[in-house]
């Protein structure tokens, strides 16, 4: 079945997440303004349409009438209504559109009361559209179902913790790795567990790479916990919406890191389950309770949140800016390994430098340059350092060259991130980068298996 996508710059997004039973008819992004160019020159025979908001330029008259030429241009070649769906933030749009509602019947809005439209509501759309070709009724809100061959695949080895892979629900698709790297973490222990922290200067892409190595834990079968201890910032909220809506509707779940910190054992209620396999406990923006930061947001109270979450989960992810280990020094002796963000510029070498530096004494900087491996964030292959690539390897050897006592031994790089101009998209979407592209789910699976490998 063949679809057009008109959605602007969120072409990229969407068509990477068609389900096997539909194309998109075209390569590059398409908006309202180009739609009646491009139906005129191309003459494309599709099944259905999709459009979204950034497909719209903000004007409503021009819109309008784009919209207009594009729905007479399929009426009077196709004869009968190609269904065209509008997914859209924008609780006016029905009003807008009044007129070629009643006038083309194909015309259908679907409008997502949410901040950013979810995963699941896209692949719904997307469902109903595929639903269309073979005529059944349309059931909103409803994920598609992956064909039989899909579900055929998880019989395959994949993961090296298959034993504690959780099933999906029934007619939910979840990402699953699709890279040959499954084979090598098949050699891991079953029985393993990781407390790795995710640290570096502010600013330097810790929270997206906790996301991402989370998403690409959760689909090789590890079960996760994400821990955001930055409660300054609390950017996990942009990055799971689901967390961020409960958070907003129950004062609990806004609380969930400091409940969780304070009773442990209930991880199970005091944090947000993401899906069957991940886990995160954070702040939610209305949380501003000082009595209660003061009272368990400690290093004994985390120390004691790890010890339990270790027996429980194979991976524990914490998103943990240097500067929090002033108040969480004695902590660090319970995390297993560092992944230490540090983009491949001097700046930031020096920066990360300079904030151990400031926060840590010599004996926990010492732990942390000993237990830690890099993660080159914000890669840049055109960086340059001593009339030469400042390629990822050296970014770890640039550091411990001596620029400072905290930095005596030279830490392995456990990966880096490739620079992508649609990097924020993640946030617009919740769609994490690895589970976009095979070199982002290639980048991010090696990272996991050298963090999991240990320093």
């Amino acid at each position: 079945m063949v679809i057009l996508i008109v959605s602007g710059g969120f072409y990229r997004i969407v068509s990477g997440y068609l389900p096997d039973r539909l194309e998109a008819v075209q390569a590059d992004a398409l908006t309202l303004q180009d739609l009646p160019g491009y139906l005129q020159e191309n003459n494309p025979a599709v099944d259905g349409v999709l459009l979204t908001d950034e497909a719209f330029s903000g004007s409503q008259e021009p819109d309008l009438g784009h919209l207009n030429a594009a729905l007479n241009w399929f009426s009077d070649r196709r004869g009968a209504e190609v269904p065209v769906f509008l997914l859209t933030r924008n609780p006016l749009r029905s009003q807008q559109l009044e007129p070629l509602l009643q006038k083309y019947a194909g015309l259908r809005i679907v409008v997502c009361d949410e901040p950013r439209i979810p995963l699941g509501l896209i692949r719904s759309v997307l469902g109903e559209l595929a639903a269309g070709r073979h005529g059944r009724s349309p059931k909103p809100q409803r994920a598609p179902v992956d064909t039989p061959v899909e579900e055929a695949k998880p019989e395959k080895k994949r993961s090296f913790f298959s034993r504690f892979r959780a099933k999906a629900e029934k007619g939910e698709a979840q990402p699953e790795a699709t890279d040959p790297l499954t084979k090598r973490m098949a050699g891991i222990s079953r029985g393993m567990s990781r407390v790795v922290a995710v640290t570096g200067h502010r600013g330097s892409g810790l929270t997206s790479t906790v996301v991402n190595l989370a998403h690409e834990a959760s689909k090789r079968g590890l079960s996760t916990m994400i821990i955001d201890m930055d409660a300054e910032y609390r950017s996990m909220n942009m990055y799971f919406g689901r967390f961020h809506e409960q958070s907003n509707k129950y004062d609990e779940m806004s609380a969930s890191l400091i409940r969780t910190l304070a009773r442990p054992q209930d991880y199970m209620t005091t944090a947000c389950s993401i899906k069957d396999n991940l886990w995160l406990t954070a702040l939610g923006y209305s949380f501003q309770d000082h009595r209660l930061m003061d009272q368990f947001y400690t290093s004994d109270k985390l120390v004691g949140l790890l010890s339990l979450l270790r027996t429980k989960f194979n991976l524990v992810l914490l998103d943990m800016p240097l500067d929090l280990f002033r108040e969480f020094r004695e902590t660090m002796i319970h995390i297993d390994i560092f992944g230490l963000c540090v983009p491949n510029n001097l700046h930031a070498v020096l920066s990360t430098i300079r904030n151990v530096e400031v926060v840590l004494d010599a004996e926990k900087a010492a732990y942390l340059n000993a237990k830690s491996k890099v993660i080159v964030t914000k890669y840049n292959d055109r960086s340059r350092f001593q009339n030469a690539l400042f390629a990822p390897e050296r970014v770890g050897e640039v550091l411990a060259s001596g620029l400072s006592e905290c930095f005596r031994y030279e830490m392995n790089l456990a990966g880096h991130v490739p620079y992508n101009n649609g990097f924020d998209s993640q946030i617009e979407t919740e769609i994490a980068l690895t589970n976009l592209a095979p070199e982002y789910e290639q980048a991010f699976g090696h990272m996991l298996l050298r963090l999991m490998e240990g320093a």
